[in-house]
């Protein structure tokens, strides 16, 4: 009986491999002239993809400079009967199931492998582990494994909605297909307001009772549109300081110019004599929003000079010796 049995399992073996082998041949001729990866084997097996993360981390704006790890599900199936070549693997002969499901009789494990296909330049956006392997699954079954995607913005990031593409593949092995998923995860990165500051000519030499303008232009370094507010911080009401307009409203790499004047107090000069403003420059995205970001204050300093014509206590010299001179141009005309 038992010569029988093993007899009855040597035809078997003999009769699968005798059809696994009339399965390759006959799969290699239907895919000798197809330009494709996959093999189109007469008897194979569809691969299933889907990618799982929660959005609530990326449902409020990103801060900049900040990364972000979303935490990604990788779920893959297969459709593979559960009692493919049952009989086959109740004798003890699974060896033979995976030679002819996997083309080798050690069944291998599934690469998946994550990447991003848009990757913008303003931001450092990557997987973290973009390779997994796992077991490959039967019908009714899910493989699960995870990885992370990282999302940090950089300062320039555009503060208008953005979005990347998932890309989720797994090569054919054997009579299994392969399959490629696309996911698109979408992400606002946070308004950042900044600007450049460019005075023109910010220290003058100047003289009592002269009006002096300086221009002041100021980029917009922001991806949206803003409005630029400055503000005199401890100004001498005594120099009639004023700066106009009131505010700019500027548009992304755009410029405007604001013009600081001051007038000079009549006793700005008898010494030598320097006087310094400070103006402070906030920025807000515009329309004004109340939960808005506010850039700033970014400062700049403007400076006015006098080299008087004396030092201290000179004055007082100079009058007694204008006192005496006149004294002595009085007395040589009375004696004429």
């Amino acid at each position: 009986m038992t010569k029988h049995l093993r007899a009855i399992k040597i035809c078997l073996i003999i009769g699968i491999l005798i059809s696994s082998s009339s399965l390759l041949f006959f799969s290699g001729i239907l895919g000798e002239n197809t330009a494709s990866a996959q093999r189109p084997y007469v008897l194979s097996f569809n691969s299933y993809i889907d990618i799982e993360y929660n959005p609530a981390p990326l449902n409020e704006d990103l801060a900049i400079e900040k990364s972000i790890n979303v935490p990604l599900s990788i779920k893959y199936q297969t459709d593979i009967p559960k009692n493919f070549m049952g009989l086959i693997s109740g004798i003890g002969l699974w060896q033979i199931r995976n030679l002819v499901l996997y083309g080798s009789p050690i069944g291998p494990m599934q690469k998946i492998h994550v990447e991003v296909v848009n990757k913008p330049d303003w931001a450092d956006i990557y997987i973290s582990q973009p390779d997994m392997f796992i077991d490959i699954p039967f019908q009714g079954d899910i493989a699960n494994t995870t990885t992370s995607l990282v999302i940090s913005p950089r300062e320039e990031a555009p503060a208008v909605p953005q979005s990347i593409v998932l890309k989720v593949e797994c090569l054919s092995i054997g009579r299994i297909n392969s399959i490629e998923f696309t996911e698109t995860v979408p992400f606002t990165p946070s308004f950042v307001p900044t600007v450049t500051i460019s005075p023109e000519r910010p220290t003058r030499n100047v003289v009592p009772r002269e009006n002096v303008e300086f221009k002041i232009v100021v980029k917009n370094n922001a991806n949206k549109k803003i409005r630029v507010t400055p503000d005199l911080n401890n100004a001498n009401n005594e120099w009639v300081p004023t700066i106009n307009p009131p505010f700019n409203d500027i548009a992304p790499s755009g410029e405007e110019t604001f013009i600081f004047s001051v007038y000079t107090p009549f006793d700005f000069g008898w010494h030598n004599d320097i006087e310094s403003f400070q103006i402070d420059f906030t920025a807000q995205i515009f329309p004004l929003r109340d939960e808005a970001p506010v850039g700033g204050p970014y400062s700049i300093y403007l400076r006015v000079n006098n080299y008087g014509f004396s030092t201290p206590g000179f004055e007082i010299l100079t009058l007694f010796a204008a006192i005496v001179i006149a004294g002595i141009l009085i007395k040589k005309r009375y004696k004429k």
